[in-house]
């Protein structure tokens, strides 16, 4: 006997020669206008979530020699980390050429009293 919330919607005998009759109860239930609204938005959530987990699980660009050649430990953060190292060697470099600009001229300028000092 279906459940007294569910309402009947057809019962079918099936009569069968040598065998019992068989007895069908077919009937139908209606989910309410929340209900198939909190079904939906359930599978949305948990689709979104199954995409964003398993998507995130194993991605073969960021394990591949493209995305780590450089020093990259998957952070994101090595991508700073390396341009501030590419800054710091072209200022010592820079130091460097003044530095050298800065020797070359106090020699030049030794030079011309040293020249001066001989005439």
């Amino acid at each position: 006997m279906p459940s007294p919330d569910w309402p009947l919607m057809a019962v079918m005998v099936e009569h069968i020669e040598g065998q019992r009759d068989l007895i069908t109860y077919k009937s139908i239930w209606h989910l309410s206008d929340r209900a198939i609204k909190n079904v939906y938005v359930f599978y949305l959530m948990f689709t979104c979530w199954g995409c964003l987990f398993f998507g995130s699980m194993k991605d073969p660009y960021y394990d591949s020699e493209a995305y780590r050649k450089d020093g990259g430990d998957g952070s994101g953060h090595w991508v700073y980390d390396k341009q501030e190292d590419i800054e710091e060697s072209a200022r010592a470099e820079l130091w460097r050429e003044e530095l050298i600009e800065e020797i070359e001229q106090k020699v030049g300028g030794l030079r011309e009293l040293e020249e001066a000092g001989r005439k």
